[in-house]
């Protein structure tokens, strides 16, 4: 994965029911070519989800060395996850595509000016970072953002 080419799947894309999880392997594959960009394969949001997990951020890079598709990946995440009830999944999925400057670490300053710097400041409808990510990405975000998460 070359991300100074190309961007990483949507934030809401799942893999094993979880969010974020496929835009982490993204991240992760592209770490490990070297050609991660701008992006940051490790703590922030990626470091959420291998929290919630229950994985070592170091051991699922490596993990991707070897494992190529999808499947492979989340077969060794299953493996060695903290056991998660489907409530919890979708508590968690649910919370993270919901994270607004209101719920985290950021202001609404840093926010504003994400957007901006992505060329999107004019979008005030624009409230989750989900939805900002995807639009920093060159993706089409609907007036008001998504609802949910969009693929299993």
């Amino acid at each position: 994965m070359d991300l100074t080419k190309s961007v990483p799947r949507s934030p809401y894309d799942k893999l094993g029911g979880v969010v974020f999880l496929p835009r982490a392997i993204d991240k992760g594959r592209a770490e490990l070519a070297g050609t991660l960009g701008d992006y940051i394969s490790r703590g922030g949001r990626s470091g959420r989800v291998f929290d919630f997990l229950g994985i070592p951020e170091d051991g699922f890079i490596e993990a991707l060395r070897t494992r190529p598709t999808d499947a492979d990946v989340w077969e060794w995440v299953s493996e060695r996850m903290t056991p998660r009830s489907p409530e919890e999944i979708e508590e968690f999925n649910d919370w993270m595509s919901s994270a607004s400057p209101d719920t985290g670490d950021w202001t609404w300053e840093w926010f504003q000016e994400q957007l901006e710097m992505s060329g999107n400041g004019h979008r005030s409808d624009i409230r989750r970072h989900f939805d900002r990510l995807d639009l920093d990405d060159g993706r089409e975000v609907p007036i008001g953002g998504r609802s949910g998460a969009s693929s299993t």
